[in-house]
This record gives C-alpha cells, structure tokens and sequence, in this order.
C-alpha cells in the first residue's frame, strides 16, 4: 500500500517567504510540527493508502482531469487556523486563485470517485499548511496565537501552475518525507476553460 495525494508545488519564492513566517512563528514561542521546504505544498485531494496495483489506473484518471484544465497561477492571501486560532490544531496559508483551481480540484474529485475515493464531504478550503499544533492547550501563556495570526505579513510569491503531483507521503518518527510518483501536466485549453 503507498500513502499518497495530490498536490500543486509552490513557487521557491513562495517557499522562502513561508519558511521565513515559520521562523517568527517559532521565533515567537509557537510550538508545533512546522512543514520544511520539501513537504510543503497545496493538497487537492488526499488519498491514503493506494494499492499499488492501482497507480496505473490513478494516473489516466489523473490525466483526464488535468486534459480539462488550462494552466493558471495562484498566490497566498491570509493566514489562519483549523478550527480556530483560539484553539489552533493546524496554522495555514490561505490561497486566492482564479476558478481554474477550483476547477481542476472537481475534476480530480469526478476522475477519482469511479477508482474508489470518495468525494470529499467538506467545501474545498486551499491552503498550505504551515505546521500542525499537537496541543493546542499547551501553547505558553505568553503566545497570543490570534495576535501574531493578524499581525505578521503574509508571504507572497503567485506561482504559476502548469502541472501537479502524485506524491508518495512515508511517514517517520523525523517527520513525513515526500516522493514525486508522477507528474501531471495541465493539457486544457482556453475553449475548455468554463471561465
């Protein structure tokens, strides 16, 4: 079985801000799993564990979702938390972009449904996960998670996305470590665009 998702790359410009904001995060006394610059990245669907007899079947599907989308660009927006900065469990980046990302996530969902996933029940929220908080009553006293969330600047870095990725996550007691298993090139032209 291979632990796997689907997922868009970030810019390195975008990258380098966002590992900077980690920095003060941490800087500023807030504990938690922060993502490094290899597993960073804007999820479109997770999978979980795939048998791997199936991959080849993943990916035509994958490819058929991505023969409906043109290439588009998207960049960050605001920063926030699941499911509140009051009682953070995740601290993200929230992503802006135009219909197109919404767009291929549908179409990835549709592909994926007649290979066994199911649809994913909430509305699709893109973001970029900064770190995971294990306890969010264990934040110190000190830190003002809401505070530091409205103050500190939100990297930017529009990137532009002419592909995404099946990605193979393996986890570890250092952390999840990241394998590309293929990449999908957006083959859509502006006459399939709805937009």
């Amino acid at each position: 079985m291979i632990r796997s998702f689907v997922a868009l790359e970030l810019s390195e410009t975008l990258k380098d801000g966002i590992l900077s904001l980690i920095d003060e995060l941490r800087g500023a006394g807030v504990r938690a799993s922060w993502s490094r610059a290899a597993t960073l990245h804007l999820t479109l669907k997770f999978l979980g564990d795939v048998e791997e007899a199936l991959l080849p079947d993943l990916v035509t599907a994958l490819e058929a979702a991505a023969a409906e989308v043109p290439p588009f660009t998207f960049d960050t927006t605001s920063m926030g938390a699941f499911p509140s900065p009051a009682r953070p469990r995740v601290v993200w980046l929230g992503v802006e972009s135009e219909d197109r990302l919404y767009d291929l996530q549908e179409a990835v969902e549709r592909e994926l449904t007649p290979l066994g996933f199911p649809r994913e029940k909430r509305r699709f929220h893109p973001h970029i996960t900064l770190g995971r908080i294990r306890d969010a009553g264990a934040l110190p006293r000190d830190v003002d998670l809401p505070a530091l969330i409205a103050e500190l600047p939100v990297p930017h870095g529009r990137t532009t996305v002419n592909e995404f990725e099946l990605i193979r996550s393996t986890l570890s007691p250092r952390g999840a470590r990241h394998e590309t298993l293929e990449v999908i090139r957006l083959s859509g032209t502006e006459a399939d665009s709805r937009h």
